[in-house]
């Protein structure tokens, strides 16, 4: 998987994740939902960490898990451009 595949996918979960957290929010009891949101939390936090360390750190905190503060050294997320 290149890295904007990888990007969208980690995305992808992030945005599941919340939204089934939304979700709970309002049924807190739901209880098959509540497992589907571990699933998700789970898989994104392992693309996370899958392209971060490809491709260095996706938000401020995570550059803490590197040996150097790298956050400012490669192209932001959102610079597209400098990802393609």
């Amino acid at each position: 998987m290149n890295k904007n595949e990888m990007l969208y996918k980690v995305q992808q979960y992030n945005f599941a994740a919340y939204d089934m957290l939304l979700y709970l929010d309002t049924h807190p009891d739901d209880r098959k939902a509540f497992r589907m949101f571990r699933q998700l939390v789970e898989k994104y936090k392992k693309l996370k960490a899958e392209y971060e360390e490809k491709f260095g750190p996706l938000e401020a905190y995570s550059a803490a898990d590197f040996d150097s503060f790298n956050w400012l050294k490669s192209p932001w997320p959102w610079e597209r451009m400098a990802n393609v």
